[in-house]
């Protein structure tokens, strides 16, 4: 069940959980902790009883007071929601934005300049040079995707064929086809169950002499163990290139992801929390390392002009860097209120039996929030499958997505590649068939049998939202029973 002692004490009481008694408890509980064991008992069976006076819904929030007769239905049974009208709609549509875009389009110096990164003139320049301060990095490099990115970077430190990269399960196709592009095995490490990060006690014996670079993933916009990943990394001497496609100013320590490894990978596109449609970059502090991140993208231009190796086009344009600009003005200030909101509403929810919030590693100063992570524990919900109760917070105004959940590890596409005539010719039919033994996740499947993410949007607003979406899961905790009506709808 749930590890929370005041989730397990009140599960059982009459009207089940109040999101009030929850919200106005959290500080006293806090206080109560560290207090005599008995006086705590008593507290909780108090609120426990006031709890059951109150009629759970009708009194949070107020539009939702007004349903009288329908806040003992789910909403997906006739009743009445949780919610209704949204959450912030993404991507921004600004003025500012707007007028930066317009600008662009009008001066016909739509492609950028060929210069090297954060060199001469033109709104793609401007913007590495922005990012790159903003982060606290030397060089960034503005590419047309993170996934392309995330190639460039795996490239230039030297990852080829017959290699292997350590890499995560639980992240987006595109952290693996980036391996498999350079011609080398994505080594998949397990997660750990609560952080749903790489597991860094999981590393090493997964190290061989063909590993050639570690791919941690900041999942959700939450940093991995960092300390841990470089001391590894350091002490075996094995490049990092940190994806973190979802962890804009997402912070372990002083430092923000990305400028722990060698190259930090970041994505633009039109979910995330600065958003141009398509767009990545990617940030250095290696000279060397970033001219040779250009020369890749570049086709194998350097940036003095000379063809000196292999090469594609992954170059930004002007368009996407002019929708990109405004956005740095406003990104700090929006990632620390999806931060504060997010922490807000993980004290809401941990207080209700079977729902367990993405956690955090203590080093972490502040996290990006891409998404909203929690698990879902059947055994306190009448042992009611994932999907159904997915399907009760749906109709009670939460969205909600499984993405990411899905075993990557144990897709399609793995074996294809495997089976392809490259592949077969860069390595060994024993090397490929220890590979298969070897490629096992238990954490990463029950994690994608339980896990569930919420938008970034949704962590945009105020308290108030976070407050109906923890009323929402609550609701449905308090009527699971109906849950088994829902299965049969």
């Amino acid at each position: 069940m749930h590890t929370s002692t005041l989730g397990a004490e009140i599960a059982g009481s009459p009207d089940g959980i109040s999101i009030q008694y929850l919200k106005s408890n959290l500080a006293r509980e806090e206080r109560i902790m560290g207090k005599d064991q008995t006086t705590r008992r008593k507290f909780l069976q108090r609120s426990a009883g006031a709890a059951a006076v109150a009629s759970l819904g009708r009194f949070w929030p107020i539009h939702y007071a007004s349903a009288q007769g329908k806040a003992d239905t789910l909403a997906a049974l006739g009743g009445t929601p949780v919610r209704r009208g949204g959450f912030t709609p993404w991507p921004p549509v600004r003025p500012d934005i707007e007028k930066s875009l317009l600008e662009a389009f009008r001066s016909r110096r739509w492609g950028r300049t060929l210069q090297g990164p954060m060199q001469g003139a033109g709104l793609v320049v401007e913007f590495e040079n922005r990012f790159a301060q903003l982060l606290g990095a030397k060089y960034c490099l503005a590419t047309g995707s993170c996934t392309q990115a995330l190639h460039t970077a795996l490239h230039a430190v030297g990852v080829g064929a017959g290699d292997e990269v350590l890499v995560s399960p639980c992240t987006f196709i595109a952290s693996v086809q980036a391996i498999l592009m350079n011609g080398a095995l994505p080594v998949f490490v397990d997660v750990d169950l609560e952080t749903f990060q790489m597991d860094p006690a999981k590393i090493e014996a997964l190290i061989t002499p063909e590993t050639r670079a570690i791919e941690p993933v900041h999942i959700a916009g939450l940093p991995c163990d960092m300390e841990r990943i470089m001391a590894i990394a350091s002490r075996r001497g094995i490049p990092v290139v940190e994806d973190a496609a979802q962890a804009h100013l997402a912070k372990y320590g002083d430092r923000y992801c990305g400028t722990f490894g060698q190259i930090g990978c970041f994505s633009f596109q039109t979910s995330k929390q600065i958003a141009c449609g398509e767009g990545g970059a990617l940030v250095t502090n290696d000279e060397a390392l970033v001219e040779a991140c250009y020369t890749f993208h570049n086709m194998g231009l350097g940036s003095n002009g000379l063809s000196v190796g292999i090469g594609t086009k992954y170059r930004m344009h002007e368009l996407e860097a002019a929708i990109l600009l405004p956005q740095l003005t406003t990104l700090p200030e929006e990632i620390h209120r999806r931060d504060e909101n997010a922490q807000y509403l993980a004290q809401l929810l941990e207080k209700i039996p079977g729902i367990i919030p993405q956690k955090r590693y203590p080093g972490v100063t502040q996290g990006g929030y891409y998404l909203f992570g929690l698990r879902y524990l059947r055994e306190a919900f009448d042992n009611i499958a994932r999907d159904v109760f997915l399907r009760a917070l749906r109709a009670e105004g939460i969205p909600y997505t499984t993405m990411y959940f899905d075993r990557l590890n144990r897709q399609p596409f793995i074996e294809n590649v495997l089976e392809s005539r490259s592949f077969r010719r860069i390595f060994s039919a024993e090397r490929l068939r220890r590979y298969r033994e070897a490629n096992h996740c238990p954490n990463n499947d029950l994690l994608a049998e339980q896990g569930i993410w919420l938008p970034q949007t949704v962590l945009l607003g105020d308290k108030r939202d976070m407050e109906d979406i923890a009323e929402a899961f609550a609701k449905i905790y308090r009527l699971r029973a109906q849950l088994r009506r829902l299965m049969k709808a």
